[in-house]
């Protein structure tokens, strides 16, 4: 770290005294590959990737994909930290620091209403970025992380179903044939509409401390690996608050119907012949998804809190309880769509009233 730091001061012509290193922390965890550099008035972020490994088809490194991939991404005008030096001996970036808070953390101290032109931002920058990979696609074929996300979401739709089932056995209700028949129906139908759906080229870390925030403008940040997914897999998890390793957080969705509406409008306006009830059923999907998933590491860390994954979990969420309810109740109560065969879903589970013994 110590000749990484020197060669940035030789790079700004200007003694290593006057570098200011500081962590930057996630919550109470400080991440030990990323930096904030003060020099004089002006913050930089300093990263160095741990992965120097291929982890593409081409021989590239996460170094190798996150320089061409914000150096493109910012060239083509999209809200993304502007590179200001590059080591590839230390596979490191300096990157311009784009603000203080994340989309996660305000999220944590806000109501949706209080973001709701921050957020309106987030979704339009979003769809720039979907429609940037696209028309750029050929280029950044070479920068494809190793990512199987057909694969992926199968194995996360099996452990949802399998969820559903360890709540019911949870709130003891009693399990009939006609009721799992019903289940089985509409969670085949729920699960093929999102394994049917077209992926889309964009980033594979899309989570909401990935957003920066400064002054109501948002950055993306974090492309050490991208590839093809499913969009609206994308916009769920970014518009989801996790408050790891923060004091008495807990999940925040920031999703709404307006805000699913305007992105299903764009969808169908610029990249499929769809309408917008599909859309929407879809992101509606990947959000009940995404929260049975959270159930689903629940209940394994606390099965087995011996296991140093799991404790590390439980670190970062705190209250198991408080965040099992809460998860449930979004599962519940979040409705972004009026899908009948996710609102069956929901209902049943609404019906178990499931609480953790």
């Amino acid at each position: 770290m110590q000749k990484l730091i020197e060669q940035v001061a030789a790079h700004f012509n200007t003694n290593l005294s006057e570098i200011k290193v500081e962590p930057i922390l996630h919550g109470t965890l400080h991440k030990p590959n990323v930096y904030r550099l003060r020099i004089g008035t002006d913050s930089f972020l300093l990263k160095k990737h741990d992965i120097t490994v291929s982890v593409t088809e081409t021989g590239f490194t996460p170094f190798h994909i996150e320089r061409y991939t914000i150096s493109t991404l910012n060239d083509g005008g999209l809200r993304v930290p502007r590179m200001i030096w590059e080591s590839e001996v230390h596979n490191a970036l300096l990157l311009v620091w784009c603000g203080d808070q994340t989309l996660d953390t305000i999220a944590q101290s806000n109501s949706v209403a209080n973001l709701t032109s921050t957020l309106n931002t987030i979704l339009l920058q979003l769809c720039r970025f979907e429609s940037f990979f696209a028309e750029n696609r050929i280029q950044f074929q070479p920068y494809h992380f190793h990512f199987n996300h057909k694969k992926t979401l199968e194995l996360l739709l099996e452990r949802g179903r399998k969820t559903i089932g360890y709540i019911q056995h949870l709130s003891k209700t009693p399990h009939s044939t006609s009721h799992k028949k019903r289940l089985d129906a509409a969670w085949t139908i729920f699960a093929n509409r999102l394994l049917e759906a077209t992926p889309t080229l964009g980033s594979l870390d899309y989570q909401a401390h990935n957003i920066v925030i400064d002054e109501d403008i948002p950055t993306f940040i974090d492309f050490t690996s991208i590839g093809w997914d499913w969009q609206e897999r994308r916009l769920v998890q970014y518009f989801n608050s996790i408050g790891a390793n923060q004091e008495g957080a807990n999940f925040v969705s920031l999703l709404n119907r307006e805000l699913v509406e305007t992105y299903a409008e764009w969808v169908v306006q610029n990249r499929e012949k769809t309408n917008v009830t599909n859309v929407a059923a879809r992101v509606d999907g990947h959000h009940l998804l995404l929260y049975l998933t959270v159930v689903h590491r629940i209940l394994e860390a606390v099965a087995r809190p011996e296991e140093s994954e799991n404790q590390t979990l439980m670190q970062a969420w705190g209250d198991m309880r408080l965040r099992f309810q809460h998860a449930i109740s979004l599962i519940v109560n979040t409705d972004l769509s009026d899908d009948e065969y996710i609102n069956l879903i929901r209902e049943m589970i609404g019906e178990f009233q499931a609480t953790v013994s």
